[in-house]
């Protein structure tokens, strides 16, 4: 866990359980703390701390607390825009869960000056994930030529409309760490819904990548418990599955060396916005990756619709 150099305090807005976590894993920070929340109910009355932590009626007593640095807005619900846009309009800065909507990059865009629309990333909070991201920077596989996850999710939920209009989390939060592992544009998606147990139907994504990469992920809303694949990438100097590194050698022996996985840091989506907070360079890349992800799932929901390959809009 990184340590900024001041203390961030934060009010929170978004009750149930996701408000819940991200309070008490921020209660546990010394540089991001939780000063005022929300309340979505009696039931999040417990959350009032002796530390200090206050329980405000709503949105707007909280963004009027001058004493907050950051608004930390953790659901993905409709509603989320209207905190967003009430917010920079009072010129805060906040912060809100990945994906952002088309909306919300809108309202940086034209607000003057430029508005301080931090992303939370939860999909930073993948052990796998971060190996595999460290192997491909540091060039292990050399140049990732295809890609490929596959995520079963709980048996009767996630299932696809063919709209595309609502996409499981997991699967938005796969989308998200493909385009850290490309690093380059999406040009073109298709997707497709699969076979389900009963009525719940999944959805299979085969997407082309600038520089001749392409990827393939599935969700299947057919399991009793959460399970992944992890990523599986091929690369032209070597391969990657499970944290092991793959490579051939001069007699074409393909061999394994095992890499170093840490255990799931749930901290890593604090130490992100600590380092948009403090690095602008930093926050124009993410929030330029937010772009690109708001194409990317346009582009899944136009494909379930048209039942074709579509382009991503650049």
């Amino acid at each position: 866990m990184s340590v900024s150099t001041r203390r961030l305090n934060v009010g929170l807005i978004g009750a149930g359980r996701s408000g819940r976590f991200h309070f008490q894993r921020l209660c546990l920070r010394g540089d991001m703390v939780p000063v005022a929340v929300v309340s979505g109910g009696p039931e999040e009355l417990s959350v009032a701390d002796p530390s200090g932590c206050r329980v405000v009626a709503d949105d707007h007593e909280l963004l009027a607390d001058e004493s907050i640095d950051l608004v930390l807005a953790t659901s993905r619900d409709p509603g989320r825009i209207e905190t967003v846009r009430r917010a920079i309009d009072l010129g805060r800065p906040v912060a809100v869960s990945s994906p952002l909507t088309e909306q919300e990059l809108a309202l940086v865009s034209e607000s003057e000056p430029p508005a301080r629309l931090l992303v939370l990333s939860e999909c930073l909070a993948d052990a796998d994930f971060q190996v595999a991201l460290a192997e491909v920077r540091r060039g292990g596989l050399g140049q990732p030529r295809t890609l490929a996850h596959s995520t079963w999710g709980f048996t009767g939920t996630g299932s696809m409309t063919t709209s595309g209009e609502e996409l499981p989390a997991s699967l938005l939060e796969r989308l998200e760490q493909l385009l850290l592992l490309c690093d380059v544009e999406p040009l073109s998606v298709s997707a497709r819904l699969l076979v389900g147990a009963k009525e719940p139907e999944g959805i299979g994504i085969v997407a082309r990548f600038s520089g001749g990469m392409t990827a393939n992920l599935e969700y299947h809303p057919s399991s009793p418990v959460p399970l992944a694949t992890g990523w599986v990438i091929a690369g032209t100097t070597g391969g990657y599955r499970d944290c092991e590194l793959f490579a051939l050698t001069d007699d074409e022996e393909v061999y394994g060396t095992p890499l170093e996985s840490g255990s799931i840091d749930l901290d890593r989506v604090y130490d992100d916005i600590v380092l948009q907070w403090d690095d602008a360079s930093h926050h124009g890349e993410v929030l330029n990756r937010a772009d690109r992800l708001v194409r990317f799932i346009s582009a899944v929901g136009e494909s379930l619709s048209r039942g074709t390959g579509v382009e991503v809009a650049s």
